[in-house]
């Protein structure tokens, strides 16, 4: 049996589920999970790494999980070259990347990021940690609807 093929057993067994959710997470059908699972033929294409990835990762299985019950598309507008994140820009591109990994992975929980939550998230690495009494003043103060 291939490694692919034992993968993709484990796969269905880590996280317990069927041939057909698996064919859904990957957007393949039942069929084609069956010919792999028996060795019939390897996967080709993303579906070889996106196996690769569900076998090595738990949090990409909960983040496909996700993405196929909402059936939307993730984005978070960013530019690697001038290393901005919503058109805030960062001083160096560990900051830029760090930022960047936090965003998405809270992302696959539902949160929608602004442009004050990058900017918050960039002004860590400048002024330094800011306290969770500083950081609830800041949001409550963003959500606080002026008086008329």
């Amino acid at each position: 049996m291939s490694r692919t093929a034992k993968s993709i057993k484990f796969i269905r067994q880590h996280y317990g589920i069927s041939q057909k959710y698996l064919a859904t997470l990957l957007n393949v059908s039942v069929r084609t999970v069956q010919h792999w699972e028996q060795d019939d033929y390897a996967p080709s294409g993303p579906a070889v790494k996106l196996i690769q990835l569900l076998a090595n990762h738990d949090v990409i299985f909960t983040a496909l999980a996700r993405l196929e019950e909402d059936d939307e598309i993730m984005y978070l507008e960013h530019d690697d070259q001038a290393l901005t994140i919503m058109g805030v820009a960062f001083r160096n591109e560990k900051e830029y990347r760090a930022t960047l990994e936090a965003i998405i992975n809270n992302m696959y929980e539902g949160f929608e990021p602004t442009v004050d939550d990058v900017k918050m998230s960039q002004e860590v690495y400048t002024t330094g940690p800011l306290s969770a009494k500083e950081i609830l003043k800041r949001v409550q103060a963003r959500n606080t609807v002026p008086n008329k």
